[in-house]
């Protein structure tokens, strides 16, 4: 009887402590090479890869300064938006038929995503400029 109790509690500590613990990141932990303008904006960017029916979410761990890019894999895959939080010194937008331009290659998880999007630098953030940006996310 006192190994059945023993046996019972340590499934019980084991199965709390698994509870607990935190969940995998969707599709892994993963990185981004983001380049702005040419330059690097950061060559091992963490990124958190997520993906809800058809639509692909790539978006840096830092909020702060980060980005996030949503992507439409169906039929054919597509940017839907792209937005930049003083990532690499610029903030701004590329939205599918609105502002800026971009094209996207790969599938499976694999994604180039490059083009345009108006927004500003933070060195000089009254001044609206149109950057060319290039993300390379592995997830």
């Amino acid at each position: 009887m006192d190994n059945r109790l023993v046996v019972a509690t340590a499934v019980v500590l084991v199965a709390g402590v698994a509870g607990c613990s935190s969940p995998p990141e969707a599709l892994g932990g993963t990185t981004a090479k983001v380049t702005i303008n040419g330059q690097s904006a950061g060559d091992n960017t963490a990124v958190v890869c997520t993906q809800t029916g058809w639509l692909w979410q790539i978006e840096s761990k830092d909020k702060a300064k980060g980005f996030v890019a949503a992507l439409n894999t169906g039929e054919e895959v597509t940017v839907q938006s792209v937005a930049f939080n003083d990532f690499g010194g610029f903030s701004g937008t590329f939205w599918k038929g609105n502002l800026g331009k971009a094209e996207v290659e790969g599938t499976g998880g694999k994604f180039t995503i490059t083009g345009s999007a108006d927004g500003s630098f933070t060195d000089n953030p009254s001044n609206a400029v149109t950057a060319t940006f290039r993300i390379e996310a592995n997830c």
